[in-house]
């Protein structure tokens, strides 16, 4: 082997090296992002089974502030954009005038 093909051979060998090093490095970050995107995946999933349940406790909140006059829990759900209107209570129906014949 001559001094030019030696030359050839260590510098594509230094090329299949580096590319070899990049390929590990690629790799090492891909599976840190898969884990991270399975993390977020499993959060977005629990989030999901306890949206009822959030919105059960919001509402369940609203009720007692409007039941209760409650400014403290008003103000509370308001500073997290959640707004309400309470019905007025239903008043008495009239009495039913006598029918005349």
């Amino acid at each position: 082997m001559n001094r030019l093909q030696f030359g050839i051979v260590t510098a594509t060998s230094g090329l299949a090296l580096l590319a070899m090093a990049a390929s590990l490095t690629v790799t090492t970050m891909n599976r840190s992002l898969q884990q991270d995107i399975g993390l977020r995946q499993q959060y977005v999933q629990q989030s999901a089974q306890l949206e009822s349940l959030y919105r059960d406790i919001v509402r369940s909140l609203a009720e007692l502030a409007a039941r209760n006059n409650d400014q403290d829990v008003r103000a509370m759900l308001a500073q997290h954009g959640i707004t309400y209107t309470a019905n007025p209570p239903a008043a008495a129906a009239p009495a039913a005038a006598p029918v005349r014949k």
